[in-house]
């Protein structure tokens, strides 16, 4: 029951959007459409392009050559009509009146031109009319035989030369049969989505008729919906004018919506995987409150006491971050020469100076070897003195007689004499 209300409100609610957009139209144009035969229009009935009020027809005359000419007026916004424009007769239901449903072509197409006499006309070539179900029931009110006679004798005087006509009959019927047989396609490839409506519709039809009273309600309240639509015609033609623009501006918004859907999709994914461990996060963060509020108070005292500290360290802590500046390039190239130098053993190289200049200046007899560094104290200032000859005392001897030395290089003896004496 709420479904047939709400497809209710729908038709009732676009039956009100429709007449007052309609009657807001604004200035209207003439245009003229031939058909085959009138098929029981008159003036003042309906004239629709895509389904929505357009205009009416003004009259219907018969042409020269026994064709229809319908006259009508169609609104401005929908013209001008194409040479591609199409138009044919449809009936508002199945035994209601029927109306002319127009397309005004593309606008690729010329525009159709007015005569000298006539406004633009939709030829008798781009027309369809359709077959009527009255029609269909007339041919069967007589016996079979009668029907037969009927049919073979009516259809014999309508086609007596009429050959040229039946010929474009025949051409014009060519793609109005195509596209019944697309329909037809169509209509086979959703037979079961027909029959599911169809069975939905019986059990809306029959929930209403269980529910009589919820359905007067719901019609008095759209009669009162439409008359307040009535009365509000002008703002809500106003709003659907300005409809085209809202939805163009709101493209773009559309779009980055569209973007962020598609994008936050995998983030809501993790989120909701994530969801668990949050979830654990939030009920140990109370504990960790209560276990943190005594630390904190603690940090406060520490901060009051550290701030004086900081504020006196600041210019320190200034100089020294002026100097790393200013020793960065100094620093840089410095660590590139202890690269440099430790790559090509500058260190054990150095080193192994000062070991083999110490070796080569040392004593050393068939035990080891010993570095000829004496500290004497001065003797009355005799040790301290400068001495050609060796003095009392002074010696660096161990014993009484020199240690034998291998024969070495006169120059070394003699800085080794000197270092000894």
């Amino acid at each position: 029951m709420r479904r047939l209300l709400a497809v209710g409100a729908v038709l009732v609610l676009a039956a009100a959007l429709a007449g007052p957009v309609f009657g807001s139209g604004g200035s209207q144009g003439s245009f003229d459409v031939i058909f085959d035969d009138a098929r029981g229009l008159v003036g003042g009935q309906l004239v629709k392009v895509a389904g929505a009020r357009a205009g009416s027809i003004v009259n219907v005359v018969v042409t020269s050559d026994f064709k229809a000419r319908i006259e009508a007026t169609v609104d401005s916004r929908f013209l001008p009509f194409h040479q591609d424009a199409t138009c044919t007769i449809r009936p508002e239901g199945l035994i209601a009146e029927n109306y002319v449903e127009c397309d005004p072509g593309t606008s690729g197409s010329p525009v159709l031109q007015a005569t000298a006499n006539h406004p633009p006309t939709v030829p008798v070539t781009r027309t369809t009319e359709p077959v009527s179900l009255l029609d269909l029931f007339n041919t069967f009110n007589l016996s079979t035989r009668q029907r037969l006679t009927v049919l073979i004798d009516e259809l014999g005087i309508a086609t007596a030369g009429r050959g040229e006509d039946i010929n474009q009959i025949l051409l014009r019927a060519n793609p109005t049969l195509g596209t019944a047989r697309r329909v037809i396609a169509v209509l086979d490839r959703q037979l079961g989505q027909l029959r599911t409506i169809l069975d939905a519709g019986n059990r809306i039809a029959a929930e209403g008729a269980s529910h009589t009273g919820v359905v007067q309600t719901f019609l008095d309240r759209a009669a009162s919906f439409s008359q307040l639509g009535a009365a509000h015609s002008g703002s809500l033609s106003a709003a659907i004018a300005r409809l085209p623009g809202l939805l163009a501006a709101s493209q773009p918004a559309l779009r980055q919506l569209d973007a962020v859907a598609v994008n936050g999709t995998p983030l809501l994914q993790e989120l909701q995987a994530a969801a668990p461990a949050l979830n654990r996060v939030s009920a140990d963060l109370g504990p960790f409150v209560q276990v943190a509020k005594p630390g904190l108070a603690r940090l406060s005292s520490a901060l009051q006491k550290a701030i004086p500290a900081i504020r006196t360290s600041t210019p320190l802590i200034d100089a020294i971050t002026n100097y790393a500046r200013k020793s960065e390039p100094s620093t840089l190239l410095a660590a590139q020469l202890y690269k440099n130098l430790q790559r090509h053993g500058f260190a054990e190289n150095f080193l192994g100076v000062f070991y083999y200049v110490a070796a080569s200046l040392a004593r050393f007899d068939s035990t080891s070897h010993i570095l000829p560094l004496l500290l004497v104290a001065p003797q009355n200032g005799a040790c301290g003195q400068y001495a050609t000859s060796p003095v009392p005392g002074c010696s660096a001897h161990y014993g009484s007689q020199p240690h034998y030395t291998p024969e070495r290089p006169k120059a070394l003896q003699s800085l080794t004499d000197y270092l000894v004496k």
